[in-house]
């Protein structure tokens, strides 16, 4: 994670830049100076055309103030640390996402404790974008589901797990029963499936038969026992099967 902190200075007198440009460098290591601005043009081109994390700002900038400038800034996703000799100005500063202010001449100590603050806002912040992402690729990977490849003669399928309703034996070659009632032939015995799938919450009731256990709609106890598929399909359960069949689905026999 990248912890440094990308600032630009605005400042219409060249020596106060210089001078935090100097205070930054010196105090601040984690600060890297982008860009400066002194005056309307070169404030609004820079703020616009740059994606800072924090502008330090001098709040009298030749006749106006930045509040006449700032306000034509259609979004401001940068914080901002207001440095002026007047500190009657702070309480206006913010309504512009200002964090704090410095006074003239900048102590170095209030500048360090200043930057910190905003570097902790900032780690606070990746962390909260990290949680968030996260999330969203736990909520695609549950929505999406897993997927695994299936080979015929012709070519790989991808497939998701979740749409295997149920899969059947014949010898060598094992039949997969998808959703949209599609199906696939494969040249693989119903072992090699009930190995890749197990951990998908499938279970093999019959020798013959391996289930989606989420795909069951309805069991029937009677005549040996058998289950209903969402399809529609009955499909016998072996009596070897039966009790961890219902364990898995916990229902009491």
């Amino acid at each position: 994670m990248d912890n440094s902190l990308k600032c630009i200075i605005v400042d219409d007198e060249k020596k106060d830049r210089e001078n935090m440009r100097l205070l930054l460098e010196s105090y601040c290591p984690t600060t890297e100076i982008i860009g400066e601005a002194e005056n309307r043009e070169s404030i609004l081109e820079l703020l616009t055309t740059s994606d800072p994390d924090l502008v330090f700002m001098d709040i009298q900038i030749g006749a106006s103030t930045i509040f006449d400038i700032i306000k034509k800034i259609d979004q401001i996703n940068f914080k901002i640390v207001f440095v002026t000799a007047f500190d009657k100005y702070a309480i206006k500063g913010y309504e512009y996402n200002a964090i704090d202010y410095l006074l003239k001449p900048v102590d170095p100590r209030q500048l360090i404790k200043v930057v910190n603050k905003i570097q902790t806002i900032k780690k606070a912040t990746n962390q909260k974008e990290q949680i968030n992402n996260n999330f969203k690729a736990f909520y695609t990977n549950m929505t999406e589901g897993p997927k695994i490849s299936i080979t015929d003669a012709k070519g790989i399928h991808i497939i998701k797990v979740v749409d295997i309703l149920y899969a059947l034996s014949n010898g060598n070659y094992t039949t997969l029963i998808l959703n949209h009632d599609s199906e696939l032939v494969i040249s693989k015995n119903l072992k090699h499936f009930e190995d890749r799938l197990n951990r998908y919450n499938f279970l093999r009731i019959h020798k013959s038969c391996l289930v989606n256990l989420d795909h069951i709609d309805f069991l029937v106890k009677e005549q040996g026992g058998a289950v209903i598929m969402k399809n529609g399909k009955s499909l016998p359960i072996s009596r070897n099967n039966r009790k961890e069949l219902y364990m898995r689905m916990n229902i009491m026999s």
